[in-house]
């Protein structure tokens, strides 16, 4: 063969070659970058959506003390934020808030309480409805940041 074809074949190859490996890391750092947009997107939506079920069910659990249940209605905001925990949350995370709302309908069910009987308990007993949620919630959130 020639110099000049081994010549031209090398710069051919080079150039082929070059380009490939511009190529694939280009599309390696975009396919990395749209998938930690995509988990930071998903840990922003699940704590929005954690955030809401804990108002919608704290206030639910604070009416839940002093009264009963006259309009089941008043439910669905809780249970529909529920609905949207089991499409996206953790099994531990659907399970907690499920014991949430039995806890709020049972507490309905209930005769009423004052709030220095509830304050009580809470301080002796530490109490607290929302904990095992809270926690399960926490512990999903780390876990999906170690993704990141």
């Amino acid at each position: 063969m020639d110099a000049a074809i081994i010549t031209a074949l090398a710069a051919v190859s080079g150039s082929i070659v070059g380009g490939l490996a511009s190529f694939a890391t280009t599309y390696f750092t975009q396919r990395n970058q749209a998938h930690l947009d995509f988990l930071s997107r998903d840990v922003a939506h699940r704590e929005e959506l954690y955030s809401q079920f804990i108002k919608e069910a704290t206030n639910l659990y604070i009416d839940s003390l002093d009264k009963t249940l006259e309009h089941p209605a008043m439910l669905i905001g809780m249970y529909s934020l529920i609905g949207r925990i089991r499409l996206i949350g953790s099994d531990k995370v659907l399970l907690a808030a499920e014991k949430v709302a039995e806890t709020i309908v049972d507490s309905y069910s209930s005769p009423p309480i004052k709030f220095e009987e509830v304050y009580k308990v809470w301080r002796e007993e530490h109490a607290d409805p929302f904990k095992e949620f809270t926690e399960a919630c926490r512990d999903e959130r780390k876990l999906m940041l170690k993704l990141l």
